[in-house]
């Protein structure tokens, strides 16, 4: 039995929102105005699925109405979920057969899973007038025998074009990364207390586009001030086990793996994660993030205690030819009290570029 198409669904596919990434920050974006306690209490991408695919029984829990209520005036919470029975119109350039996508995904994974491409891959966001896209323009090969990492690829691209609202266009980027890992959405939360000493969370969503296992991830750590070293953990809510090796350590930079059981298979994506204790914020106030794989969607989450008034807060993104840009158009900011919280929503980053945070407080570390 097909799902109900429901207004909601409707709605965000005008409006080029029916991702679950491009669905969060616009959703962070009205929340901050209706009360910055709500910002970054969007759904994750199961709980988005179950509203989008019409099997959500009555409505979401309050503070999620009153953001969607602010994201789409005129209707109501209760007409946002109800049937939507007119029917889509479907361009010309979408309306192509399975077989074709299935059969133009495999020869696109198969020539990049062994030898993947780098620095000229289309990675960005959809620009105005971009036609839509679909897989039937690729050559594709009479035959089906492909190896079986390739078949597991595609399968897994056109699962996620159905249950996780990615467009063609999307999974055909998806597609010329094969041989890649991806990071589909990476968060970072710091947590700084009064007397400067900081908490981190990172949380990546990871998609093995290669032809093998995936077990370890190397990763680093630098604070200019700490305790006298940096104590790292790994995330609870991951959903693999995580094991911490430590490579090298020194008072202030540790350089480390993330061991992971199970791997994550070809096709497979898995939530992965860590903690770090011990790092202190003093005299300068900036996060700096290197990023290591093709992200669709990054985020830095800051809540800074006791720290006064928020005098200025800013951002930029480094390329990796060195050209850099301003990301301050994707802050948002508030104070709760006497806390300053910032958060900062990038899209689609290159390996090698660097994303930073700047802010400053009225309040001195003591």
């Amino acid at each position: 039995m097909a799902a109900a198409l429901i207004r909601l669904k409707v709605e965000l596919r005008e409006r080029h929102l029916q991702t679950h990434s491009a669905f969060c920050r616009e959703y962070d974006k009205i929340a901050g105005t209706i009360d910055p306690a709500l910002v970054g209490t969007f759904p994750g991408r199961t709980q988005f699925h179950r509203w989008l695919s019409g099997s959500l029984k009555g409505l979401p829990y309050p503070h999620h109405c009153r953001v969607l209520e602010g994201m789409f005036p005129g209707y109501t919470a209760e007409q946002l979920f109800e049937r939507y029975t007119d029917e889509l119109p479907l361009s010309h350039a979408s309306a192509i057969t399975v077989a074709d996508s299935v059969t133009g995904l495999l020869d696109v994974i198969e020539n990049r899973i062994n030898q993947p491409t780098f620095g000229s891959v289309d990675w960005e966001p959809e620009r105005p007038g971009d036609a839509p896209r679909s897989h039937t323009g690729l050559t594709a090969h009479d035959k089906w025998d492909v190896a079986t990492p390739t078949r597991q690829l595609a399968q897994r691209l056109l699962q996620m074009e159905q249950t996780e609202y990615l467009d063609s266009r999307e999974v055909s980027q998806f597609a010329y990364l094969a041989g890649h890992i991806i990071d589909l959405d990476t968060r970072i939360d710091i947590q700084i207390s009064a007397d400067g000493s900081a908490h981190l969370t990172y949380r990546y969503e990871t998609l093995n586009m290669t032809g093998r296992p995936l077990t370890r991830m190397s990763r680093e750590l630098w604070f200019k001030y700490t305790d006298g070293g940096l104590d790292i953990g790994p995330l609870r809510e991951s959903t693999r086990r995580l094991a911490i090796q430590r490579i090298h350590d020194t008072p202030s930079l540790s350089k480390f793996a993330c061991q992971l059981s199970p791997a994550i298979q070809p096709g497979e994506s898995a939530v992965v994660g860590y903690t770090c204790d011990g790092g202190k914020f003093d005299d300068e106030l900036y996060w700096r993030q290197t990023i290591a794989r093709y992200t669709r969607h990054f985020s830095v989450h800051l809540r800074h205690e006791n720290a006064g008034d928020l005098i200025s807060c800013s951002a930029t993104e480094e390329h990796p030819d060195g050209a850099e840009n301003s990301a301050t158009e994707d802050l948002i900011w508030d104070c709760d009290g006497d806390d300053a919280i910032v958060t900062l929503h990038r899209e689609y980053l290159r390996p090698n570029q660097s994303v930073t945070l700047f802010w400053e407080v009225t309040r001195e570390h003591s």
